[in-house]
């Protein structure tokens, strides 16, 4: 992500992997511009049962699975949400099934508990040159 994109009010461990390039971990990839996932982000604020928003800053590219931090009173926090929604729109929305399927307490525990491990499984199936 170009450094000027980079908000100083989002958790250091974020801003750490984004002033790297650090964005491509097939089959997850992180922002390269901070409003790239706002659909998910409404998307989570719609469906979540307790009605919390997020800063979605990374997709897995095989399903709907995206990553999030956790907005509390206005403010980036550094608690990752993992989340998977239906994206239904319609009126009769129910929130009776959690779409959160786990948290992390920052981006690097996300990283190394969840992204790493998708990435080995990925590298079992799929050559580095297909990439």
């Amino acid at each position: 992500m170009e450094l000027s994109l980079i908000d100083q009010s989002w958790p250091n461990a974020l801003r750490w992997f984004l002033a790297q390039g650090l964005n491509s971990f097939t089959p997850w990839h992180f922002i390269v511009r901070p409003d790239e996932m706002d659909f998910a982000a409404k998307a989570f604020e719609r469906e979540d049962m307790g009605r919390r928003k997020v800063f979605t800053f990374a997709s897995r590219q095989d399903c709907d699975d995206f990553a999030g931090l956790e907005i509390v009173d206005g403010k980036v926090t550094d608690t990752v949400l993992y989340f998977h929604p239906v994206f239904n729109v319609g009126a009769s929305l129910r929130l009776d099934w959690n779409i959160v399927i786990n948290s992390y307490p920052d981006v690097f525990e996300f990283v190394s508990q969840r992204v790493i491990p998708d990435m080995k499984d990925w590298a079992t199936v799929e050559d580095a040159s297909d990439l």
